[in-house]
């Protein structure tokens, strides 16, 4: 039998977000929220994140207007009107995507999973082709009526998923499954059978938090005990 992942914090947020948010592009605005200066101090108020520049302002009880570089922040929270929702994103040390470079400069993640190993997010902008997507050829597709013929072309988010490693390092998971199954190393059997049982899917948020929660459990040292501490 699997066993239980326990003592993990599992950010179960991933459909509410919409909720939170006032989305624009790659600008997600709170109501209200929170940012952890690296000097120590935090600052309250409304919170702005804009994506593409790693950006975040937030307009304090007053009405002034800060913004704030990763540099300078060691993490923030937004919540939404009712405190139902938090979404909780951090500072790392990244490489940028350039896995030949051995510069490293922080960057905000939202943080999916705490733990031994570490869950993380950042979102991006990528065009698609819907003119060859089934719903538009069938003559229905939600972002509203396109010509027929030649490629169409729409704006959508997309996630890149990243594993915080027990050493610090931010790795990108490119190709989920495989990088995943990678750091499975001796752990794969274990790693398989639990996903197996569970019916787990790496395509699927949620299922792939519990995937990184297990290999942290699993993955934790084992404490030796004496005579004395029985």
């Amino acid at each position: 039998m699997a066993r239980k992942v326990s003592g993990l914090l599992v950010v179960l947020v991933f459909w509410a977000a919409g909720a939170m948010a006032q989305v624009t592009g790659l600008v997600d605005e709170w109501p209200r929220g929170r940012v952890f200066l690296a000097s120590g101090d935090s600052v309250t108020g409304k919170i702005t994140y804009h994506r593409s520049e790693d950006l975040v302002k937030i307009v304090k009880p007053d009405g002034s207007v800060v913004a704030y570089a990763p540099v300078a922040v060691r993490g923030f929270e937004a919540i939404d009107n009712d405190g139902r929702y938090r979404r909780v994103f951090v500072t790392q040390r990244w490489n940028l995507g350039n896995d030949y470079s051995d510069f490293l400069a922080p960057a905000f993640f939202e943080q999916i999973v705490i733990g031994n190993y570490g869950l993380l997010r950042r979102e991006t902008m990528t065009r698609r082709d819907i003119s060859r997507d089934p719903m538009y050829r069938g003559g229905y597709y939600p972002y509203g009526n396109y010509p027929m013929g030649g490629p169409v072309y729409v704006d959508q988010r997309t996630d890149i998923y990243f594993i915080l490693l027990p050493s610090g390092k931010v790795k990108e998971l490119r190709n989920v499954k495989k990088d995943l199954e990678t750091i499975y190393g001796k752990k794969g059997g274990a790693m398989k059978t639990y996903i197996k049982q569970n019916k787990l899917k790496y395509t699927h948020l949620p299922d792939l938090a519990k995937i990184v929660s297990y290999l942290g459990t699993i993955s934790q040292p084992e404490v030796k005990t004496t005579k004395l501490d029985m």
